[in-house]
C-alpha cells in the first residue's frame, strides 16, 4: 500500500472513530476518559482484532490489512457505502487506471447539452471544472462563465468566491456554505483515493484549503461523499426560486472522463417557464454569419 494511503486510512479512522458516541455503538460511556467519542480499544473490541494492531492502523504503520479486518472495522466503525468505497479504494487500490478528467468537449457533447435545452446541464470533470455548460444552465446562473478566468471555472471555487453564484445556488448562511463545501470536499476526497498519484488533484486541494478555512476545515474532518443525485432549491437569475432534481450521467471519451448534470424541474409549470425562456433567449440571439 502506497505510504499516503496508509496515512490517509488512519486519519479517517481516527476521525470516524472520534464522531461516534459509546452509546451509539451499545456501549456505556467511561466515567473518566478525555477521548472524544470512542477509544481505540473499543473499535478493535468491536472489530475483533488487537488494539495493538488497530492502533498501528490509526498511525499509518500497518501496510497489511486483511479484507475481513476492513469488514469489520467497517461495520464496528458504522461506515457509510460512499465511506466503505473510500476505504476500500485506499486500502486495496486498484491496478486498473482511472481515466483522466476531461478538459475539452467534442462537438458531439456540445451538440447534447444544447439538445437538452431547455433543461439546464453542465458537463464537469473530478477536478469539479464546469468543462461545458448549455443556454438554459447559463440564463439560469445569470452569468458567463466563460467571462471569468478558466481556473475559476470551477464550481467549488465559484461557491467559495462568487456572489451571483453563491445567489443562484441559494446559499444565504454560513452554515449553507459550509454545508455545500463540505459535500465537495467530500466528493475531492473519494476521487483522491481512486487517484493517489494524481498531483494535479492534490494541488488543487491544497489550494482550496489555503483558499477557504471552510473547507479546510471540511478537509480535516475526513468527509466522504459520491455525486448523488439529489433535490436542491435554486435562484434562477430570471424565473426566481425552482425546485430542481440533478440527474447525473457519465461520459467517457477515449483516455477522459466527465460527469453530466442534468437539472429537471419538479413542477411542469416551471418547464414551461424554462421553455419559454430558452426559446426567448434563441430568438433575440444573433445569428451567426
Amino acid at each position: 500500500m502506497h505510504p499516503d494511503n496508509l496515512k490517509w486510512v488512519g486519519d479517517f479512522l481516527r476521525a470516524k472513530r472520534e464522531s461516534i458516541s459509546p452509546e451509539a455503538v451499545g456501549l456505556p460511556r467511561p466515567a473518566r476518559t478525555r477521548t472524544t467519542g470512542l477509544r481505540r480499544e473499543d473499535v478493535a473490541d468491536l472489530s475483533g482484532i488487537s488494539t495493538v494492531w488497530y492502533s498501528k492502523i490509526e498511525r499509518g504503520q500497518a501496510a497489511g490489512i486483511s479484507a475481513q479486518a476492513f469488514s469489520s472495522i467497517s461495520s464496528a466503525l458504522r461506515l457509510t457505502k460512499s465511506e466503505r468505497e473510500y476505504l476500500h479504494n485506499l486500502i486495496f487500490p486498484q491496478t486498473r487506471a482511472h481515466k483522466a478528467p476531461c478538459q475539452t468537449t467534442s462537438a458531439h457533447t456540445l451538440q447534447l447539452l444544447t439538445q437538452l435545452n431547455p433543461l439546464p446541464a453542465l458537463l464537469a470533470n473530478d477536478y469539479l471544472d464546469i468543462v461545458a455548460y448549455n443556454d438554459a444552465f447559463q440564463l439560469m446562473i445569470g452569468f458567463d462563465l466563460n467571462d471569468l478566468p478558466a481556473e475559476a471555472q470551477n464550481y467549488l471555487h465559484l461557491t467559495i468566491t462568487h456572489p451571483e453564484w453563491k445567489r443562484f445556488a441559494c446559499i444565504d448562511s454560513e452554515e449553507t456554505l459550509a454545508l455545500r463545501i463540505t459535500r465537495m470536499a467530500g466528493f475531492l476526497r473519494d476521487t483522491l483515493a481512486k487517484r493517489p498519484n494524481d498531483d494535479v488533484l492534490k494541488q488543487r486541494i491544497c489550494a482550496f484549503k489555503a483558499q477557504s478555512p471552510l473547507f479546510h476545515t471540511a478537509w480535516s474532518a475526513n468527509t466522504v461523499l459520491q455525486p448523488e443525485e439529489v433535490t436542491y432549491t435554486y435562484r434562477h437569475a430570471r424565473l426566481g426560486i425552482m425546485a430542481l432534481d440533478k440527474q447525473l450521467w457519465w461520459h467517457t471519451n477515449g483516455n477522459a472522463s466527465s460527469r453530466l448534470n442534468v437539472y429537471y424541474p419538479q413542477h411542469d409549470a416551471d418547464l414551461q417557464r424554462l421553455q419559454q425562456l430558452v426559446s426567448t433567449h434563441a430568438d433575440q440571439s444573433p445569428t451567426p454569419p
